[in-house]
């Protein structure tokens, strides 16, 4: 066939990209096919022509911890200068709340100590404001009993009722851990898994105090990461091809894969599903019912998973407009998290999150909007008038991380020889994060490798 390749990845989202990038570095060939114009998937610079000439928003607004090893190395592979274009504070969580009437300082305030892991943590936790003693204690004895347990439960739960056998206060659950909880799994705490949400905590809090940072991006997503990832896989004799939305794919009796694309088809002898979940699923469907059943790995049968959508408001005020801090929270409100873009050179643009499903999505953008704008008064008495506003809502951003998820999700390799799935879904063990989509792209291809060369071992 003319469009023979070596290896095809479906996908150029963060997952693919970072499995395009381990196998280009190990000196494979590897073309990506990608539907849309641009790389990047859910994660990518976006730009709108009626807000503010040439500004560059992200399609989601992201931060990450400094526990996201995978990410932060692989920045560095493809020559990202991760001292310029990224920003390490200590952890600081600054809340505030619809129930007290505005005030300069925030309703409950979290901040970690200059101390080693685990002292960091635990002199906050000491020392936190806006909460009684007792609630401090209980706070305490939960993070050196999780620590003592190892972060590892027998049975999966909801976080809601981990927080409750743990004698938290419903303040603290309201004020503290359920915007945690929305932050890192997307999942309301009463449905959603305790094991994975203390995964994250585990890497967070029982290794390094680094590892418990917040990291503020400084730059936009295509221009922080896929831009410098396809120059690098480009360099390393690698292709990407958009426009070119798969359609099918199905083995052939000479050990290698037929893929067809809405414009031609493809030859190779590895292909990697670097696609959502819902996407992969359609292509799997798209199989004859006997070999849809043997393609996943057994006790891996499906992958229909529900899904939670984020919503991120992007308000643009007088370039003398600031937030107490680069990142300050909200419970009882509809806003969840603002976040200064001051560090991209956006001086006075605010990205407001809102995680999960919620009264939100049944507002128009003007009343959302207007909502948004009244919340942050709460922090900001004196806010002025908007300038210019964009809401952006990505309705199946993440997976559902519920109860019990972690026996839904598949691993990399499939029972299909050569067919690989990526995704920030597969086994991880975390949940729909950038480093979960990184350490996915990144475990397909070392067995990718380990599969064409049993003898040889990958990082």
């Amino acid at each position: 066939m003319k469009n023979t390749h070596d290896i095809i990845i479906v996908g150029a989202g963060w997952s693919g990209l970072a499995c395009a990038i381990t196998l280009a570095e190990q000196g494979y060939h590897v073309c990506i096919l990608e539907s849309a114009q641009q790389a990047g998937g859910r994660a990518r610079g976006v730009q709108f022509k009626h807000f503010l000439p040439r500004q560059t928003l992200d399609n989601g607004q992201h931060i990450m911890l400094g526990a996201y090893h995978s990410t932060l190395a692989l920045f560095k592979l493809i020559g990202v200068n991760t001292d310029i274009q990224l920003q390490h504070e200590a952890l600081q969580l600054a809340m505030y709340t619809s129930k007290k009437q505005p005030s300069k300082h925030p309703y409950i305030h979290l901040k970690a100590a200059s101390l080693p892991s685990p002292l960091h943590l635990l002199s906050g936790l000491m020392f936190m404001q806006g909460v009684s003693f007792s609630e401090r204690l209980s706070l305490i004895k939960m993070a050196l009993m999780l620590a003592i347990k190892r972060y590892k439960l027998k049975y999966d739960i909801s976080v809601l009722q981990l927080l409750k056998q743990y004698a938290q206060s419903e303040k603290v659950i309201a004020a503290l851990w359920e915007p945690l909880c929305l932050a890192s799994l997307n999942t309301p705490i009463q449905y959603a898994s305790a094991q994975v949400f203390l995964n994250v905590l585990k890497d967070s809090f029982s290794h390094k105090q680094s590892d418990s940072s917040l990291i503020f991006l400084k730059n936009n997503l295509s221009t922080l990461f896929t831009s410098p990832a396809i120059d690098f896989i480009k360099k390393h004799n690698g292709e990407i091809k958009y426009t070119e939305k798969v359609l099918q794919f199905s083995p052939t009796k000479y050990q290698s894969l037929i893929v067809t694309t809405s414009k031609q088809q493809y030859s190779c002898h590895t292909l990697i599903l670097a696609t959502p979940a819902h996407i992969t699923n359609t292509l799997i469907n798209a199989q004859s019912p006997i070999s849809q059943q043997n393609i996943l790995i057994p006790g891996h049968a499906s992958l229909k998973f529900n899904y939670e959508p984020i919503c991120t408001v992007y308000l643009q005020y007088p370039p003398d407009t600031e937030l107490p801090s680069t990142m300050v929270g909200f419970f009882n409100t509809t806003i969840q998290w603002a976040i200064d873009r001051r560090l991209c050179n956006q001086a006075g643009l605010f990205a407001i999150v809102i995680s999960a499903s919620g009264k939100h999505e049944s507002l128009a953008n003007e009343a959302l909007i207007a909502l948004v704008h009244q919340e942050l008064k709460l922090c900001l008495a004196n806010l002025p008038e908007l300038i210019s506003s964009q809401v952006i809502i990505e309705k199946k951003a993440t997976f559902s991380c519920v109860v019990g998820i972690e026996n839904q999700r598949p691993d990399n390799e499939t029972h299909i020889a050569g067919l690989y799935l990526a995704g920030d879904y597969t086994n991880t063990h975390y949940p729909a994060t950038l480093e979960s989509a990184i350490r996915s792209g990144q475990s397909a291809a070392n067995k990718i490798m380990l599969s064409l060369y049993p003898s040889a071992k990958y990082r």
